[in-house]
């Protein structure tokens, strides 16, 4: 049964991220609004769920994630005064004029995705999107990501730290280092550079994908357990191949393979600690929404709950 008082808790925590980000105090108590309305609908409608919040640019990331019944008339729901539950109705509505950014993702039997940016909307990069949650338990995450634009090309970098806690922390935040260092140089290239460069720590997993814009294709390079696939808009995914190894340890080969993509696809990347025999051909029009949904969805859905899990997803289409 879904507990009440979480929703006190997500106002609560919310507020707390919106103060630590100085915003003001009308932008708090905005944000904390958004939180509450998104986890009283998860209680009452979504038999539970996650909320997610994340800072973004000057504002709140908020994302809501279940697996209830799902919403049969979307454009119904959000509109003021439509209830299920014997409540105002004004829920959805009221989060919608508050933020910035609104996107529902709903299918019946399904459960709900709902995506909400609160603050001003100066987010640098609104095409890429992530889900990065640290394994249950611990304070340290062990995955990082990172992206590079240029004006002919996009590059995505993964790392997921050997094992997890601080010491996978640590790897991550060195490749992460190395990368903001040498993030120019060719995928295969800069993996080897992160191969050598974490030698020093415990290693980890690591890839990196550059999109590039003149070839539509996208040239990946993989050492160890990053799935990354592209994303057709009807839902159909071709995976990408990386190497066995690790990186900072054990790296028989380093090879980039090239991969082409057609208009509105969309580029998904993730660490092990999600499950990688994933479509979203069961999720209609989940393709074409917006990354944070994709990303929000496949953890929802996919994540193995025993590891850091981190899904980014960057629409393939040029700035």
């Amino acid at each position: 049964m879904p507990d009440p008082s979480a929703v006190s808790l997500a106002r609560r925590e919310a507020a707390a991220l919106a103060a630590r980000l100085g915003m003001d105090e009308v932008g708090a108590g905005q944000v904390a609004l958004v939180a509450s309305e998104l986890a009283s609908n998860l209680v009452k409608h979504g038999g539970g769920g996650r909320l997610l919040l994340s800072a973004s640019g000057s504002g709140v990331d908020l994302l809501a994630l279940d697996t209830g019944k799902g919403m049969p008339d979307v454009a119904a729901c959000m509109a003021d005064g439509y209830s299920t539950a014997g409540t105002a109705g004004n829920g959805l509505g009221a989060a919608r004029r508050l933020s910035s950014r609104f996107e529902i993702a709903s299918w019946p039997g399904r459960g709900s995705a709902v995506q909400a940016h609160v603050g001003p909307d100066d987010a640098a990069d609104d095409t890429t999107a992530a889900v990065m949650v640290t394994k249950p338990g611990e304070v340290a995450c062990g995955d990082g990501w990172a992206l590079h634009e240029g004006a002919a090309q996009r590059t995505l970098m993964m790392v997921d730290g050997l094992g997890h806690g601080t010491e996978a922390a640590v790897a991550a935040r060195e490749a992460l280092a190395l990368f903001a260092k040498w993030g120019g140089e060719p995928p295969a290239e800069l993996v080897a550079r992160l191969h050598l460069g974490l030698r020093h720590t415990r290693g980890g997993a690591v890839a990196v994908a550059r999109v590039q814009w003149a070839s539509h294709t996208i040239a990946f390079a993989g050492l160890g357990n990053i799935a990354a696939a592209v994303v057709a808009p009807d839902g159909s995914a071709r995976r990408m191949v990386s190497h066995n190894g690790t990186a900072g340890h054990n790296a028989r080969k380093i090879q980039a393979f090239d991969y082409p993509f057609g208009p509105q696809s969309l580029l998904v990347m993730h660490t092990d600690g999600m499950g990688g025999h994933w479509s979203l051909q069961g999720y209609p029009g989940l393709a074409r929404a917006h990354p944070a949904l994709v990303a929000g969805v496949l953890y929802r859905d996919q994540a193995r709950g025993r590891d850091d899990t981190t899904v980014v997803g960057t629409r393939l289409e040029q700035p």
